[in-house]
Parts: C-alpha cells; sequence; structure tokens
C-alpha cells in the first residue's frame, strides 16, 4: 500500500487482477466441461453395453428353445455344447468392458470432484483477495478525498 497509487491506478490493477481470476475460472470450468464430456462418452457405452447384454440374453434363450426341437440326444448334447460356449466367450467379454466402463466412472468422479475442490479453493481464495483489495482501495480514496478537502493534493 506504501507505493504511492492513486485511486484510479489501483481501481486498473483491481480490474486487471479480477480480469485473471475470472479467466481462471473460465478455465477450471472448461476442465468440467471436458470431464462432463468424457463422461457422457462413458455413460452410452454403459448404456450399449447394457443393450448388447439384453440382445444377446434374448439371442440365447431363442437359440436354447431351438434346441428343444432336434431329434435326438447327441444333437442336443451337441447344440448345448456351442451353447455354453458362446455364452462363455459372451459373458467374459461381457465382464471385461463392464469393468473398464466402471474404472472410466470411477476415473471421471475423481477428476470432477479434484476439479471442484480446485475451482471451490480458488473462489475463496479470490473472495478474500478482494475483499482485501477493495480495503486498500477504499482506504486509498479515503486518504485522496481527505487530501482534497484539506487542500494538500
Amino acid at each position: 500500500m506504501g507505493r504511492g497509487k492513486n485511486g484510479d491506478s489501483l481501481g486498473l490493477e483491481s480490474s486487471m487482477n479480477m480480469q485473471a481470476r475470472v479467466m481462471t475460472f473460465e478455465e477450471y470450468l472448461r476442465h468440467s466441461k471436458v470431464i462432463d464430456n468424457m463422461d457422457d462418452e462413458r455413460r452410452k457405452k454403459s448404456f450399449n453395453l447394457n443393450k448388447w447384454n439384453e440382445n444377446m440374453q434374448k439371442n440365447f434363450l431363442k437359440k436354447r428353445k431351438k434346441l428343444y426341437e432336434l431329434p435326438n440326444f447327441e444333437a442336443l448334447r451337441e447344440g448345448l455344447q456351442k451353447l455354453e460356449k458362446e455364452i462363455v466367450e459372451f459373458n467374459a467379454k461381457f465382464i471385461e468392458r463392464r469393468k473398464e466402463i466402471d474404472l472410466l466412472e470411477v476415473e471421471y468422479e475423481r477428476l470432477d470432484d479434484e476439479n471442484s475442490e480446485q475451482l471451490l479453493s480458488y473462489v475463496i481464495s479470490c473472495r478474500e483477495k478482494l475483499r482485501i483489495e477493495n480495503n486498500e482501495i477504499e482506504t486509498r480514496l479515503i486518504e485522496e478525498n481527505l487530501k482534497k478537502k484539506r487542500g494538500k493534493l
């Protein structure tokens, strides 16, 4: 405060500081948007995976019903073995993809939480800096007004 700045220069400095802070807020919000877009993409994959599971389960049931119509036991046994192999392969792929998507969900939630915490800390810091700067400007303006009234400027 002892730098001899007048009210106008303090106002300009405060305005420039505010602009820099707003730009930082904007960057945090951009990060939030990117995280949200990644999470939206993950959600689509999850919905598609669930739809794929539903369709495959229907397909397996349809194949099983056809097995009941087979003419002999050996054909039925071969059909069941083939169906079992398909189900095992499908389940392995499904579980692998489900785990990938679940890991993405956890990661994106962590990024979102971290970004929100950083933004909140930054908001608190900016509020305190603004309070201090406003007090300095107010003090400086009062001092300038008193000097003008006393004719000392």
